[in-house]
């Protein structure tokens, strides 16, 4: 027996056993294949509702499913009212108010064009009394409107009366200043250096201060605000021109009125 065995060992081919593990591997891989591509139903399910509901699709599916996987149909409330009566329990919520609104400061710088505009008015009204001669308004600088008025025009000579025939050049001003109450006005007298001793004005510091008072005094009882006005006297100290000639002395005497917007 033993004999005859080994002679059918030795007549079978020797690549069956190559080809019976060639099977067994195949039959392993393909049993390994098919359980990785087995799908779990209800995790498929899950993922394929997910996606329904983001897309708004609450009845059909663009995913044909098994009819026990397939989303219910959903119906949506003809209003968001809360059917519960149980009110819903809102969530402690610590609100901090907000800062008391602060409305910004007004600016103190004037504008060019109020500037401007004041100026024009200014020289308009003057213009119509044909006073030109005697009054300058000068152009706007640094926030401020210089209106220079001869001496001789307001006052006769060492005194601080009103020369009543040129009284409507201090209504001009005057109408200004009521119409344009954002303003206030610095009255300024001046005199040459000619020097005054009289028992009234001991020396043209006097002069020239009683002069922007008068004037001051004027306007207050015109109903200006005493708050908007305000009268120096300079004597002469600030000239505008050298005190050489007849001329120049005549255009030293003078009251100057400056108008400047009131800061707030």
């Amino acid at each position: 027996m033993s004999a005859r065995r080994v002679i059918m060992d030795e007549q079978e081919p020797g690549w069956i056993t190559t080809f019976a593990d060639l099977m067994t591997l195949l039959l392993v891989f393909f049993v390994l294949l098919f359980s990785i591509s087995t799908v779990e139903k209800e995790q498929f399910a899950t993922t394929v509702r997910s996606f329904q509901l983001a897309i708004g699709d609450t009845g059909g599916s663009i995913i044909p499913l098994p009819e026990e996987l397939r989303v219910p149909s959903i119906e949506m409330p003809d209003s968001f009212e809360p059917t519960n009566s149980k009110p819903l329990e809102q969530p402690d919520v610590i609100v901090e108010e907000a800062p008391e609104y602060q409305p910004p400061e007004k600016s103190s710088v004037e504008k060019p064009e109020d500037l401007t505009y004041l100026s024009n008015s200014l020289k308009d009204v003057f213009a119509t009394m044909g006073v030109t001669d005697a009054v300058e308004v000068g152009a706007p600088k640094d926030g401020k409107i210089k209106v220079r008025v001869k001496g001789e025009v307001l006052f006769e000579s060492g005194d601080a009366a009103f020369n009543r025939q040129m009284m409507p050049i201090l209504d001009g001003i005057l109408g200004t200043l009521e119409k344009n109450t954002e303003f206030k006005v610095g009255i300024q007298g001046h005199t040459d250096d000619i020097p005054i001793e009289t028992a009234q004005f001991p020396s043209n510091w006097e002069l020239s201060a009683v002069r922007a008072t008068t004037v001051l005094r004027y306007f207050i009882r015109g109903g200006v605000d005493p708050e908007r006005v305000t009268a120096t006297g300079y004597g002469d100290s600030l000239p505008i021109n050298p005190n050489d000639t007849p001329e120049q002395r005549a255009n030293n005497r003078r009251i100057e009125f400056v108008l400047e917007k009131i800061k707030q």
